[in-house]
């Protein structure tokens, strides 16, 4: 877990034992901000005042700031350039 941290900056990563470039799974990646966005954006809409655009767009919000810390709990694959 320690040897993923730099993933919380968006800084790349290298695997220890091969030296590739690593990065989260895509498909991994999509799954997670879609139910992050839509669970957000839900509870949002329910509790809140706010038409569905603007709490479309804080649940944007939310999730780029807390995808990073998911991203440390999935697979990640080689990046391929």
């Amino acid at each position: 877990m320690s040897q993923r941290l730099p993933l919380l900056n968006r800084e790349p990563l290298t695997c220890i034992y091969c030296a590739k470039p690593l990065k989260p799974k895509l498909s991994v990646m999509l799954f997670n901000i879609f139910w992050l966005c839509m669970s957000v954006s839900w509870i949002i809409k329910t509790h809140t005042e706010l038409n569905y655009f603007w709490a479309c767009s804080v649940s944007l919000l939310f999730a780029s700031t807390v995808l990073p810390a998911l991203d440390l709990l999935f697979p990640l694959e080689e990046e391929q350039y």
